[in-house]
């Protein structure tokens, strides 16, 4: 298994939590796991990049 794609589910997995858990309700709790929804779906982008080059 790819470490990095895994690593990348991680921290995708962590940041829908803290943007969607309600223990973890306050702002900039909120904006944190948006930033590491979004820091996963461009790092899943750049690794589908470069799978097809």
């Amino acid at each position: 298994m790819d470490k990095t794609g895994l690593s990348i589910g991680i921290i995708g997995g962590i940041g829908l939590g803290l943007l969607l858990g309600s223990e973890f309700s306050g702002r900039y709790i909120t904006i944190l796991g948006a930033i590491l929804v979004i820091i996963s779906l461009v790092a899943m982008g750049i690794l589908s990049y470069k799978g097809k080059k």
